[in-house]
C-alpha cells in the first residue's frame, strides 16, 4: 500500500500544503504550495470564511498538480496557553495469543488521559515516554507477547476554541481532518536526530507575526510559548523609518537587507519609492542596521524564554522559519546565542525553504505515531492512488516520473 499523507500549516503569512509520500523510511514530496494566507491574525482564525476560501484555492492547486482530489489533511492548531501533563496508564492483554494488538495501545492511551482533560480544554496527543510490558521497556510494543502493557507519557491540551476554530475551517473548505499536532512537535520531527533525542533542548522557530519557542527533552515536547514578534515586525520597523509602504518593505527585507550589519556591502544601493513618490537611494547598511536591531529583540526575548520554560541546562538550541532566510542571519544567531545553535535548512527536495519546517514535520509525527502503533495507513483512498500513477495528463505523467526517479535514487543509494 503506498502511504500518502497531506498537511495544512495555517500560518498567519501563508498556507502552506505539503503531499509528500513515505517511501524508504523517506518522505518523497509529491505537491508543495503556499497561498497568502487570510482571516488569520497572529495564528488565530478571525474571519473563518474567508480562511475558508483561501484553503480552498490552496487546496486546488494542489489537486491540479497532482490530478486527484485530496480529502484528508493534518492540521497544525494554536499553542497558545498549551497544557504538558505526566500521565500514566495500563492494560491487560486479553487475547488467547497474549500479543500487543494496535487495540491495545490505543487502549493504554485513553486509559492514561482518562478524567484528566481540564475543563475547556482538549486533547491533542499523548507523547509517550516510555512502554513497560510486564515491567520490561519495550520500543515498539505492538506484537510483543505480554501480559500487561503500560505507559508512560506526557499529555498535551490546549483550549478548545484553539482546535475547533482550525477544525472548522477546514472542514468548510470540505477536508477531512485525521490528525492535529502544535507546531513544537512537528517542528522538532523535522529537525530531530540521534543526538538530539538524547538531550535537552530547544527550538524557535521565527514567523511571520509570531516566534514559537519550544523545550523538548530526550526527543519529547515539554513546554512550548509564543512570542508576539515576528518578521512582519521587520517590515513595519522599515517601512515606518524609511516612509515606504509595507509590500516594498518585505521586498527590501527579503532581498537587499542583511541580518547583521557588519556583513553587509557599503556600496550596494537599493533604489525605491516612498510614499509621497520621492526616489530614495537607501545603502544596505543603514537598512541592515534596521533590521538587525530588530532581529536582535526578537532572538534575545526568546533566548529569555528557553529559560522561563525550563530550569534544565540546554544542550541545543535550533532556530528555524521564514526569518532565518534573510542574509547573513546565522551571524546575528552566533553572537547572541554562541557558535554551537544551529541555524536549520531544509535540504528535502520540493520544499527547500525553512517555511516549510511545520508542514514536513507533521506528515514525519503522524509517520511516527502510525508506525509506533503498528498502524498501516494511507489519507489517499486505492482509487485515487490509481489515478495518480496512471496519469492521463502531462503533469500527471510528470509527477509520476519524478516519484519512479526519486525511487531509483534512494534504491540505488542503499544498495551502495
Amino acid at each position: 500500500m503506498r502511504k500518502i499523507y497531506t498537511s495544512i500549516d495555517i500560518g498567519s503569512d501563508t498556507i502552506k500544503f505539503v503531499v509528500g509520500e513515505l517511501l524508504n523510511n523517506n518522505i518523497n514530496i509529491l505537491s508543495s504550495n503556499t497561498i497568502k494566507s487570510k482571516g488569520v491574525r497572529k495564528g488565530l482564525i478571525f474571519d473563518p470564511n474567508l480562511t475558508i476560501n483561501a484553503i480552498k484555492d490552496g487546496i486546488k492547486e494542489v489537486n491540479d498538480d497532482l490530478g486527484v482530489e485530496i480529502k484528508k489533511v493534518i492540521v497544525n492548531v494554536p499553542n497558545y496557553n498549551a497544557k504538558f501533563m505526566f500521565v500514566t496508564g495500563s492494560v491487560d492483554i486479553n487475547n488467547e495469543d497474549e500479543i500487543v494488538t494496535t487495540e491495545d495501545i490505543n487502549k493504554v492511551i485513553k486509559n492514561s488521559v482518562y478524567s484528566k482533560l481540564a475543563i475547556d480544554y482538549e486533547l491533542v496527543t499523548v507523547l509517550p515516554v516510555e512502554f513497560l510490558l510486564d515491567n520490561e521497556v519495550v520500543d515498539k510494543p505492538v506484537l510483543k507477547k505480554g501480559k500487561k502493557l503500560e505507559l508512560k507519557g506526557i499529555m498535551v491540551s490546549v483550549p478548545k476554541k484553539n482546535i475547533y476554530s482550525v477544525l472548522n475551517v477546514v472542514e468548510g473548505a470540505g477536508l477531512e481532518v485525521v490528525e492535529i499536532t502544535l507546531s513544537g512537535i512537528a517542528d522538532y520531527s523535522e529537525v530531530r536526530n540521534n543526538n538530539t533525542d538524547k538531550k535537552v533542548g530547544a527550538i524557535i522557530n521565527l514567523g511571520h507575526e509570531t516566534t514559537t519557542v519550544s523545550v523538548i527533552n530526550k526527543g519529547k515536547l515539554m513546554n512550548t510559548e509564543t512570542i508576539q514578534l515576528g518578521g512582519l515586525n521587520v517590515e513595519k520597523d522599515l517601512s515606518y523609518i524609511f516612509n515606504i509602504n509595507i509590500f516594498d518593505a518585505r521586498i527590501l527585507k527579503e532581498k537587499f537587507a542583511s541580518s547583521h550589519k557588519r556583513f553587509c556591502q557599503l556600496n550596494d544601493v537599493y533604489e525605491i519609492k516612498n510614499t509621497v513618490g520621492e526616489i530614495l537611494k537607501l545603502n544596505q547598511l543603514e537598512v541592515s542596521e534596521v533590521v538587525m536591531s530588530r532581529l536582535s529583540e526578537i532572538l534575545e526575548l526568546a533566548k529569555k524564554q528557553i529559560l522561563l520554560l525550563t530550569k534544565q541546562s540546554i544542550s541545543y538550541i535550533i532556530l528555524t522559519g521564514g526569518l532565518t532566510e534573510i542574509k547573513a542571519f546565522k551571524n546575528l544567531a552566533f553572537e547572541i546565542f554562541g557558535k554551537s545553535v544551529i541555524i536549520y535548512s531544509m535540504d528535502t527536495l520540493g520544499v527547500r525553504d525553512n517555511k516549510y519546517t511545520t508542514s514536513l514535520g507533521m506528515i514525519k509525527y503522524f509517520c511516527d505515531k502510525m508506525d509506533m502503533r503498528g498502524r498501516e495507513y494511507s489519507m489517499m483512498s486505492t482509487e485515487d492512488v490509481t489515478a495518480l500513477v496512471t496519469p492521463s495528463s502531462k503533469t500527471k505523467k510528470d509527477n509520476m516520473i519524478f516519484t519512479k526517479f526519486i525511487e531509483n535514487f534512494i534504491t540505488n543509494k542503499e544498495e551502495k
